[in-house]
């Protein structure tokens, strides 16, 4: 059987937990309950990785990488990379520009869609990440 790697988003979680901070705490952070971030961590989450992933994928990029998930790239870019791509004209010469193109047309974290309907918009990428108590 092949081995999968992780996403990079899991792979974000686990250099946090490796910071000293506690599965509690970083659960907290990104909304999720404890045992299912310690399961993910473990590799034993009975769910999906593509439903985990797009629940929390794009929270965990922004919050612990200050970037954007690209569902089409599948990793985290920075957002002046988003913005260059979801404002690039159609490529008509190069087939994976062209499907890249379209999917930044129809991605919920496109930031031109995000101005036509501001219910669309993303969270803040430069939001602070950690609140002081």
């Amino acid at each position: 059987m092949i081995e999968i790697p992780d996403p990079e988003w899991i792979e974000l979680l686990r250099a946090e937990i490796d910071k000293g901070r506690s599965i509690a705490e970083v659960a907290r952070e990104i909304g999720m309950a404890r045992p299912s971030l310690s399961m993910l961590l473990a590799g034993t989450y009975p769910a999906r990785i593509d439903k985990v992933t797009a629940k929390y994928g794009a929270k965990v990029t922004a919050l612990y990488r200050n970037r954007v998930l690209c569902p089409f790239l599948r990793q985290g870019i920075p957002a002046e990379e988003c913005r260059a791509h979801a404002s690039a004209p159609m490529s008509t010469s190069n087939p994976e520009r062209l499907r890249h193109w379209a999917a930044c047309r129809a991605c919920p974290m496109n930031p031109f869609a995000a101005q036509a309907d501001p219910a669309c918009a993303p969270p803040s990428i430069h939001a602070n990440r950690r609140s002081s108590a």
